[in-house]
């Protein structure tokens, strides 16, 4: 379950974000908007919002699925919380940061791609890391997913909350610094 969490926390507002940033900034939506009173942040701050409200109903869908059809023992518990707003923030935010950088929405999707999939593999949310050879169990620590699909393991399934802290505390440095990247790089208007 904390592996499926995870999978939905990376895929829903990373391709979204990436699709829409893309796409607003191909068809001038985004030059539109600049002349609203919104902010950069503020429209990204919205978007945020959105996908973590999306991230908790599909968590309660998610772990009640898993708990009443297949009976799985799983912790609930308020250690869960950074993980289901931190992940999507960050993941809004990486996806906004692609579609910026990229020049169309078809490169927007695959850079879009290049970035998740090593994520869905690497990271934890299928196959546990202890399985994997090494080499891959050392470049999946670089990956943020694993953070937040590690976490959420400590939480719902070992109840180690001392290495939860620890998986919140790194997750919040990445999702502070993409953030800031992604409202540094992102213009309103194209030059």
């Amino acid at each position: 379950i904390p592996g499926l969490i995870g999978f939905s926390i990376l895929t829903s507002p990373m391709f979204s974000l990436v699709n829409i940033s893309s796409e607003y900034k191909k068809n001038k939506l985004f030059k539109q908007l600049s002349l609203t009173p919104l902010t950069k942040m503020e429209w990204l701050i919205s978007k945020m919002l959105f996908y973590i409200l999306l991230t908790i109903a599909g968590f309660l869908l998610m772990a009640g699925v898993g708990v009443f059809a297949f009976g799985a023992h799983i912790e609930l518990n308020v250690g869960l919380i950074p993980f289901l707003v931190l992940g999507p923030m960050l993941f809004a935010a990486l996806g906004m940061l692609v579609g910026t950088v990229t020049k169309n929405p078809e490169t927007a999707g695959v850079i879009g791609n290049i970035v998740t999939f090593p994520m869905m593999f690497l990271a934890g949310t299928f196959f546990p890391i202890s399985q994997m050879p090494q080499y891959l169990q050392t470049f999946a620590h670089v990956l943020p997913l694993f953070y937040v699909t590690e976490g959420l393991n400590n939480v719902m399934v070992y109840g180690n909350m001392t290495g939860a802290l620890i998986d919140i505390a790194v997750l919040g440095v990445i999702t502070l610094v993409i953030f800031v990247l992604a409202v540094k790089l992102f213009k309103w208007r194209e030059d």
